[in-house]
């Protein structure tokens, strides 16, 4: 075997193993093609065919003779990506499209960031989720007896998490058994003379399962006429909430007499919205072991993502506030990693789609379908239409940062700095 074969199959090998896990990691099938394709070209094979879906990935070599055929491993067999590892598969595409990355070191700290431990162990895992819960639950603003109760529902979730974070498999079911497990205890509350919606005690300490993020990529994609990829999130992101649902109607059935209806009396400040904002940052910081830089970025970005929704809010009504929350914060996070050398925008971006809510709603109209039948299935449309208007905000501002602030087309902004790496920052 001669050394320009041996190279080639090494580089073959690295797209292959990056692009599994940019997959991993949740990255649209377009960006992963372009990372690959461009660090292909910076080892003069710019002929290398790349075609990535969700969870299949292949690489074909110039002649046609070498190729990989690449399966994304799933939630169910090695767990989630924490941000840490989304973090550090982001940082080596960037490093590698801008050509200080071999392919042989390339893998090596992919081995790396597959072996990365939980930055505050079993404790931190608890507490950040405890946190998570509570700053959502601020946001939804329920009555201060609320608040505790949603608190001790997150602990129990939380709990439970931990006791089967290290069995990949049971991400499979976690949803339906997280579901079951706290609509059942929320059933058995009522019985006792709690008052509280039950959507506003239950998606707190639901909020991770909210396929909010998958569902914004597939209308993403779907917009970019990756029909296939963008039709099988799409079809997940649904089914997660279908799951999610299946399992609240079955604890309140089973404990109690269907889902209940209250109104909320009492509510806690608005202003304590905005507190709700930083204490969801740091317990996702915690949950989710990012790096202790990334999260004042983070903070940046979900603040200002909130913000964006917060002021459109005071002028119009419905799915408009999530399209200028969703510009607001892909700008932010597009500034964040190409002009102030912060984390990788989808690092950033991923936490700030919770706050959007496509997620919590889809929920919600889910599981009001499920009860009251499909009279209801406007809510379903208007979901539709989040999803619709948060991904249009997200292409919108990425397109308006590309445009009017990268480096390379301002001379303003780019006074004094360096070009990005690659020259591809800012589009989607």
């Amino acid at each position: 075997m001669d050394h320009r074969t041996s190279d080639q199959r090494t580089l073959l090998r690295f797209l292959a193993r990056l692009g599994q896990a940019e997959l991993a990691a949740g990255n649209a099938v377009a960006l992963v093609e372009r990372d690959l394709g461009l660090i292909a070209k910076r080892h003069g094979q710019a002929n290398i065919l790349v075609f990535a879906l969700p969870t299949v990935l292949m690489v074909q070599s110039e002649e046609g003779q070498e190729h990989r055929v690449q399966i994304t491993p799933g939630p169910y067999r090695v767990g989630e990506l924490r941000f840490d590892q989304m973090e550090g598969v982001l940082e080596i595409a960037r490093e590698a499209r801008g050509g200080r990355l071999s392919p042989k070191d390339g893998l090596r700290k992919l081995d790396a960031v597959w072996r990365m431990k939980h930055r505050y162990g079993d404790a931190g895992f608890v507490l950040g989720y405890l946190l998570t819960t509570i700053g959502i639950a601020l946001i939804l603003r329920p009555t201060w007896y609320g608040l505790g109760w949603v608190a001790l529902l997150g602990f129990i979730c939380a709990l439970l998490l931990v006791a089967v974070r290290r069995q990949p498999a049971w991400n499979a079911v976690m949803p339906v058994v997280a579901s079951f497990l706290l609509a059942s205890a929320v059933a058995v509350m009522y019985r006792y003379g709690v008052q509280e919606p039950p959507m506003q005690l239950l998606i707190p300490p639901l909020i991770v399962f909210l396929p909010g993020i998958t569902l914004t990529v597939a209308v993403v994609e779907l917009a970019f006429a990756n029909t296939v990829s963008g039709g099988s999130r799409l079809v997940a992101g649904f089914a997660q909430l279908i799951l999610l649902a299946f399992g609240l109607l079955g604890g309140f059935r089973l404990f109690g007499q269907g889902l209940p209806s209250f109104s909320p009396t009492e509510r806690l400040a608005p202003w304590l919205a905005w507190a709700g904002v930083v204490v969801f940052t740091l317990g996702l910081h915690l949950f989710k072991s990012s790096r202790r830089r990334s999260l004042p970025w983070m903070l940046l970005t979900m603040l200002m993502a909130y913000l964006g929704q917060y002021v459109s809010g005071l002028f119009m009504d419905g799915a408009s506030t999530a399209f200028f929350g969703a510009a607001v914060m892909s700008i932010t996070a597009l500034v964040i990693e190409y002009r102030l050398k912060g984390p990788p925008a989808l690092v950033t971006i991923i936490p700030a789609f919770w706050l959007l809510a496509p997620g919590s709603f889809g929920l919600v109209s889910v599981t009001t379908m499920a009860t009251d039948g499909m009279d209801t299935a406007g809510s379903i449309l208007q979901l539709l239409f989040i999803l619709v208007a948060i991904a249009t905000g997200a292409l919108l501002g990425a397109f308006l940062y590309s445009g009017l602030l990268h480096a390379r087309r301002t001379r303003w902004w780019r006074r004094g700095a360096p070009l990005p790496d690659g020259h591809d920052g800012g589009t989607l």
